[in-house]
């Protein structure tokens, strides 16, 4: 689902954001970048809470 919602706003998804997508394996995880991938201008910041 996350990478559909990007797709469909037309925003370029990287092979390295694909696959930290596809191997999440936390619910809650999948839930809040999913969130996110309705607002965010660039695909890597359904990561930034992984940033420190």
């Amino acid at each position: 689902m996350t990478l559909n919602i990007l797709e469909w706003r037309g925003i370029q998804i990287p092979d390295s954001v694909r696959e930290r997508v596809r191997a999440c394996t936390d619910l809650n995880q999948f839930e809040l970048r999913a969130q996110r991938a309705v607002h965010v201008t660039n695909a890597e910041d359904l990561f930034a809470d992984d940033r420190s």
